[in-house]
């Protein structure tokens, strides 16, 4: 049975190579369509071929058939092509993804313009209370008495880390940087 298909297949391949046009009688691609157009039908293929201009001359500047201008254009940078494996869809963006996109850039940009380090602190020290073994911490920022007790968050950019004796260390969020506020001695 084997055989019988292997043998077949040899057959049909002989058949279509035998079947198969001449070189001079295969498909014609534009360019070459538009020469013998103009050729007379009595001139040989190596009188077509001679007198016409050369084929990618002939395609860059030859219309088309239904009146486009066919240039070729070299490509200047792979960036023209995008990313061909990037994630498509036919889904439009929704204004949440949107609106989030256009947060992400604030955002980079944000930290682009950051100074190098962390702005002075802008908290003022006005005393500590100490009941059943917890402390907290009496601070004016911007002219508002804040209670800050450490691992808390005192306002939306820093964190009260830890006290220790006459220091208070505070994180800066935006820089993940620790700054020290020094305060008085207690009393």
């Amino acid at each position: 049975m084997r055989k019988i298909v292997i043998g077949a297949a040899a057959v049909a391949t002989l058949l279509a190579a035998w079947l198969a046009p001449d070189q001079d009688g295969g498909v014609v691609g534009p360019a070459a369509a538009t020469t013998r157009e103009a050729a007379p039908a009595s001139a040989a293929p190596a009188q077509i071929a001679a007198s016409a201009p050369p084929a990618d001359a002939v395609a860059a500047t030859a219309p088309g058939a239904d009146g486009i201008d066919l240039q070729i254009h070299p490509r200047v940078a792979d960036d023209e092509m995008g990313n061909v494996f990037a994630k498509q869809s036919w889904a439009p963006e929704t204004p949440k993804k949107i609106m989030m996109d256009q947060a992400q850039a604030q955002q980079a940009a944000q930290v682009a313009n950051a100074p190098a380090g962390p702005p002075a602190l802008p908290f003022q020290f006005m005393g500590r209370f100490t009941d059943e073994g917890k402390t907290a911490y009496f601070l004016q920022v911007d002219g508002q008495n804040v209670v800050a007790r450490p691992g808390e968050k005192v306002n939306d950019s820093y964190l009260l880390d830890s006290v220790s004796g006459n220091t208070m260390n505070f994180v800066y969020l935006p820089l993940n940087q620790k700054q020290t506020l020094v305060v008085g001695d207690t009393n």
